[in-house]
């Protein structure tokens, strides 16, 4: 079915036919003398029908272009009052894009990526391409960013004289145990803490099956097999902080964190990874890019392990790791205890105490628990301590009536050392105390906190009073 002409397609076929019939007017009696009448008046008829088609359509394009502009200016006139409306509120956010774009310009930064995954392709590239050095600090460039991928690359740009410095973490040191512990589940800590070293073999240490250990063990692997890239790997034992790459005059950083929130738990602990990466150029005054270049400078002067010192210290890895852990077995107890014993489903909801609290590590002070009505003694040990509290080792708790009872603390505080004796004068200034823990069993403990002034005062009308003195 034929759809009926578009009024625009009417008007010019109207202006082609009118045209026509005003040229065939006029050129008709010059070359047709004796032209009969009635075609003169059929051609100046049909001009006549077709002007005043041509002046309908115009009339109706008018009518409808002055349609459009009305709907137009409506609308501009809402967009406008929108504008007038919101003028405050546009103008502060363009100010605060303009400020943001000025301050990232001033101090050098172009780019700002959301993870490793998203720059991956930049730093490959970048290190491609680069003329003059490539400086990498990472753990063992695991996450994302993979060294085996790199190590090819890294290894002809060596053989072309670039300046190739590559740190890694020395997975011995005791701020790579803190962060096995963090990446490590509740199990798993748990097996690393109780295990006992002195019948252990180094191969079936559990600390060894993390996944920070494996990584470290497959890079130091593959760099065998570069001998040209092993003068320019170092094993940094500070705390770098974050992961940082130093291509010519462009530095890609991302800060270190404890690993995800705890809204988004997964399979991956690994610490980093998780924040955005930070391009930053090389400017006159640009200083991040300085800082983050002296950073790496320092982290590098600073480090004495080469891979010769960490083949070394992989052959005796099994001591190494048990002195590391003996001396910092209470401190891994605390940091289990802290992130994995709460018996409440909300993450990190086991900080219940006002003060932390610490173990005793020195030698025990002698110490004695006296009834005061009943003249009798009973042997007490420290066990560990906080602000406001501290729990006692004792011989028995049979003398012991109840929990909220008063007591007075007396004593004689250690000489050496001096935090020893720090902490048991604070407790002998405190003097008077409230038995809130009777734990009994093969080693029978009480929790004694610092009681408030007025149960103090009020101390003389409990039926028990006891009394913590130095020995007669």
């Amino acid at each position: 079915m034929n759809e009926r002409p578009r009024p625009f397609v009417r008007m010019v076929v109207a202006c082609l036919f009118f045209f026509v019939a005003v040229a065939m007017n006029i050129l008709l009696p010059r070359y047709w003398h004796n032209i009969p009448e009635i075609v003169k008046h059929l051609l100046l008829v049909f001009s006549a029908i077709m002007c005043v088609h041509i002046m309908e359509y115009a009339y109706l394009w008018w009518e409808i272009f002055g349609h459009i502009r009305n709907i137009l200016k409506e609308t501009l006139q809402a967009t406008h009052q929108l504008i007038d409306d919101n003028r405050d509120s546009l103008e502060k956010s363009l100010q605060h894009t303009n400020r943001l774009i000025g301050s990232a310009a001033l101090c050098g930064l172009t780019n700002i990526y959301c993870s490793r995954k998203d720059v991956k392709g930049d730093i490959y590239d970048a290190i491609e391409n680069a003329e003059k050095r490539v400086w990498l600090l990472g753990v063992t460039f695991s996450e994302n960013v993979h060294l085996d991928e790199l190590l090819s690359t890294l290894n002809e740009k060596i053989t072309r004289g670039l300046d190739i410095r590559i740190l890694l973490l020395d997975v011995f040191q005791e701020t790579a145990v803190f962060r096995a512990i963090f990446e490590s589940t509740a199990h798993e800590i748990e097996k690393i803490i109780n295990t006992d070293r002195t019948k252990t073999l180094s191969t079936d240490d559990p600390i060894f099956h993390l996944r920070l250990y494996s990584d470290f063990t497959h890079t130091f692997d593959r760099l065998q097999n570069y001998p040209d890239i092993k003068p320019a790997v170092r094993f940094y034992t500070q705390n770098p902080t974050g992961w940082l790459m130093i291509i010519d005059n462009m530095a890609y950083f991302q800060p270190y964190t404890f690993g995800r929130s705890a809204s988004q738990r997964s399979s991956n602990l690994c610490v980093g990874a998780h924040m955005p990466v930070f391009k930053y150029q090389m400017q006159q005054s640009g200083k991040p890019f300085e800082i983050l270049e002296d950073h790496f400078l320092k982290l590098w002067l600073t480090s004495c392990v080469d891979l010769f010192h960490m083949e070394s210290q992989i052959a005796d890895r099994n001591r190494i790791i048990k002195e590391t852990i003996d001396s910092h077995a209470s401190r891994l107890k605390y940091v289990f205890d802290a992130l994995h014993t709460s018996k409440c489903r909300t993450p990190y909801s086991n900080d219940r105490r006002k003060f932390p609290r610490q173990t005793w590590e020195w030698k025990q002070p002698s110490l004695k628990i006296c009834l005061q009505d009943r003249k009798t003694t009973i042997n007490a040990s420290m066990c560990d301590y906080s602000r406001e509290g501290v729990s006692l080792k004792v011989e028995t708790t049979d003398l012991l009536q109840n929990h909220g009872q008063i007591v007075t603390l007396q004593g004689e505080s250690p000489f050496e050392p001096r935090l020893a004796g720090f902490t048991i004068d604070h407790f002998l200034e405190k003097n008077q105390f409230v038995i809130r823990r009777i734990t009994k069993g093969s080693q029978p403990i009480i929790g004694l906190q610092i009681a408030p002034e007025e149960d103090g005062q009020n101390g003389s009308n409990q039926i028990d009073r006891m009394i913590i003195s130095s020995p007669s």
